[in-house]
């Protein structure tokens, strides 16, 4: 039986982990069972521009993994958010970046955004229904999923998926009533391979952003090609 050890008064207690499990990538997403909800998790940066943007006022988040998809949209007053390799998208509004998307509503608000990135939105391609974690919602996720049976997806990609299984766990062990420390949480974030590799490309504010726990009290949920937000404190 897989479990956890958790300390009690009198030693150490098993905790069976039978309906949390994790997963990772296009694979872990595409083994959800019909009894289980899905989380899926892209820290750095995906997860974190959808829920930011949610918190802000944007109503309707299509996701494409198609370049001129989401251009197509843009014709229909969508605001193109997307990158390659971390890199903002020619002819796209804006980059796949929560700092970005704060700037930009400065000037003006954002009601409807089209999202394509590198990771995150080709394997919510292969799902129907999935809520968006990252570490600036872990506790309003947790929340709304506990005693549920949960598949944890962490995204990963090119770079790894140190930060994304680091918030995975996390989120496991919250579902456990288990203490995971913040300052671990961060330290997994801060020093993953995706964040030095978006720091060398001038993307340091993301990531310091992102080390933001807990941020918002919001949770999206993905059906059939939109995000919206499911649940909000």
């Amino acid at each position: 039986m897989s479990s956890l050890l958790k300390h009690s008064g009198e030693g150490y207690e098993a905790i069976p982990l039978e309906s949390c499990r994790i997963s990772l990538g296009m694979r872990g997403a595409r083994s959800t069972r019909h009894n289980e909800y899905c989380v899926i998790i892209d820290v750095l940066r995906a997860s974190s521009t959808i829920i930011t943007a949610l918190a802000h006022g944007v109503n309707e988040i299509k996701t494409v993994t198609s370049i001129t998809d989401a251009l197509t949209l843009k014709k229909k007053k969508y605001t193109t958010v997307g990158e390659r390799k971390g890199v903002k998208l020619p002819g796209f509004d804006l980059g796949n970046s929560p700092v970005e998307f704060l700037n930009s509503i400065k000037n003006h608000p954002i009601k409807k955004m089209v999202l394509t990135s590198s990771n995150l939105t080709r394997v919510l391609a292969h799902l129907e229904v999935a809520y968006i974690c990252s570490s600036i919602n872990l506790t309003a996720v947790s929340t709304l999923i506990q005693d549920k049976r949960v598949n944890i997806v962490a995204v990963g990609g090119d770079h790894g998926a140190m930060e994304d299984l680091g918030i995975a766990l996390a989120l496991m062990m919250r579902l456990k009533g288990i203490t995971f420390q913040k300052g671990l949480m961060q330290k997994m974030i801060t020093t993953s391979p995706a964040a030095r590799h978006l720091t060398s490309i001038g993307y340091g504010d993301d990531v310091r952003f992102i080390t933001q726990i807990d941020k918002y009290k919001l949770v999206p949920l993905y059906r059939k090609g939109v995000i919206t937000c499911f649940k909000k404190w």
